[in-house]
């Protein structure tokens, strides 16, 4: 397809006119990782915005102001990197910063308000499974507990998880990968959309809750037994939860674990960065583990996480050798 230039040099004409050019100049500027993305941002913003409606659920300003405020800054930036003062690592810092703040706010909304549908626990049908895996979590929890030290580390690698997409953006955009860090936007957006959809669909309270362990790991990183989440849960269910902030969201998803997902497409992302690689490799290798404990999963809901990223790394590499 020839370029807007190329057309109108090809017909004798003038080239575009000037203010046609300039916006079109600063859309681009603000258009990775895919406009279909951007769209898909703001279907989601209108499907909560409707939702929080019939709910009857309001949505808190301060926190809402805050993400707004923060997107629109770091889209201004990237206009800037772009169009005014070209800088494209900047660019790609600012403008991917801004499009997966807007999708995390817009999808993290979507999960909590999935969970008022108030579906079938699904907690019985995943301990049975991980029985027949042949896995014991209450021992394995227990182990955890025994071995504080083992504990706190898994803990600290499991909280190290999103910190990490920071890392991403800064590390990829500093070396110019800009193609790669585009797709782990991409990856990252549809690996969450889906774990919102199936948890959806097949929600559960987690082990800690369903188990009800008598030992607990202890220690300053551990996530309180992985029950933050059982009172917005429950609130949501039963339809009693007038108000939602941004910042006291918490994941709710249970299966498929989008922690054991989201650490497969964090290594795969950073793998090209010489020495950062082969530790993010290993240290969102001991975040699958550590999402059993720290994170609260059943193995079922790891296995499934996990293999979920691995199918969408492979199809990215088929798609793109």
């Amino acid at each position: 397809m020839l370029l807007d230039e190329e057309r109108w040099a090809g017909s004798g004409k003038a080239g575009p006119p000037a203010g046609l050019h300039r916006l079109r100049t600063l859309s681009a500027g603000i258009a990775a990782p895919g406009p279909g993305f951007w769209a898909l941002v703001a279907i989601l913003a209108g499907l909560d915005a409707i939702w929080l409606a019939a709910a009857g659920i309001g949505l808190a300003w301060p926190g809402l102001l805050v993400v707004l405020g923060t997107v629109t800054v770091l889209l201004a930036l990237s206009v800037l990197f772009s169009a005014v003062k070209p800088e494209p690592k900047l660019r790609a810092m600012a403008l991917s910063s801004a499009y997966l703040a807007a999708f995390t706010t817009a999808a993290a909304i979507l999960h909590y308000l999935a969970a008022t549908l108030a579906r079938p626990l699904t907690d019985p049908f995943l301990a049975r499974l991980e029985a027949a895996l042949g896995f014991d979590w209450p021992a394995w929890l227990a182990l955890l507990a025994e071995h504080p030290g083992l504990s706190r580390w898994l803990a600290l690698a499991y909280h190290s998880s999103g910190p990490q997409v920071g890392l991403v953006v800064i590390a990829l955009s500093a070396m110019s990968r800009v193609s790669r860090l585009w797709s782990f936007a991409r990856l990252f957006s549809v690996a969450l959309l889906a774990a919102v959809l199936i948890s959806a669909v097949f929600p559960a309270i987690g082990p800690y809750a369903f188990y009800e362990p008598r030992m607990y790991p202890d220690g300053p990183w551990e996530t309180v037994g992985a029950l933050w989440h059982l009172d917005a849960l429950h609130a949501l269910r039963r339809g009693t939860m007038p108000t939602l902030a941004l910042s006291e969201i918490r994941g709710l998803v249970t299966f498929p674990s989008f922690h054991a997902c989201l650490a497969v497409l964090t290594a795969w992302a950073l793998a090209p960065v010489p020495v950062i690689g082969l530790l993010a490799i290993l240290l969102n290798a001991a975040i699958i583990v550590a999402t059993l404990g720290a994170g609260g999963h059943y193995l079922p809901d790891v296995l499934v996480g996990t293999a979920m990223g691995l199918v969408l790394v492979t199809c990215r590499a088929i798609r793109c050798p």
